[in-house]
C-alpha cells in the first residue's frame, strides 16, 4: 500500500510540475525594435562586432588590397580606417564614415565615383596610386570643412 501511495506522490508532483512550466511557457516577451537613426546606420555600417572580426577581415585581403590599404593609412593619417567586407571605410573622430574606398583587381585601370547612403564611393579597378589618393584626400576634406 506504501508503495501506491509513494507511486501516486510522485506522478501527482509530475503532474504539477507540468502544469506550472506550461504557464510559464505561454508567457512571451514583445521587444519592440526601434529603428536606427541616420548616424545609427552609418556607425554600424563600420563597425565590428568582436576583435576577431575585425582580424578576419584583414586576413580575407589579397596582396593588392593590402597594398591598397597601406596607401590609404598614409595618405588619411588624421583618419581611422575600418574594413568590412572588403571596403575600406574611412572614420573621423567620432567613428562616424566619411567615405568608402573599393579596390578590385583588373587589366584596366579605372577610378569610379559613386555615392552610397550619402557617403561618396570611390571604387579602383587596378589601379594603385598615391596621387589618385591625395586628390580624394583633400575633396573629402574640403566638403567635410564646408559649412553644411
Amino acid at each position: 500500500m506504501n508503495i501506491i501511495l509513494l507511486l501516486f506522490a510522485f506522478a501527482l508532483g509530475y503532474w504539477v510540475r507540468s502544469l506550472k512550466q506550461e504557464k510559464t511557457s505561454t508567457q512571451t516577451h514583445k521587444t519592440r525594435n526601434a529603428s536606427m537613426t541616420y548616424q545609427d546606420r552609418l556607425k554600424f555600417k563600420a563597425q565590428h562586432q568582436t576583435d576577431s572580426d575585425r582580424i578576419r577581415e584583414l586576413n580575407k585581403l589579397n596582396t593588392n588590397e593590402s597594398v591598397f590599404l597601406r596607401l590609404l593609412k598614409q595618405t588619411f593619417t588624421d583618419y581611422d580606417i575600418a574594413i568590412k567586407q572588403k571596403r575600406f571605410f574611412i572614420l573621423d573622430r567620432d567613428a562616424l564614415p566619411c567615405a568608402i574606398f573599393e579596390y578590385r583587381d583588373g587589366t584596366v585601370a579605372m577610378k569610379l565615383v559613386d555615392q552610397e547612403d550619402g557617403l561618396p564611393l570611390y571604387l579602383y579597378k587596378g589601379l594603385l596610386s598615391s596621387d589618385q589618393l591625395k586628390q580624394d584626400y583633400i575633396h573629402i576634406t574640403s566638403v567635410q570643412k564646408s559649412p553644411i
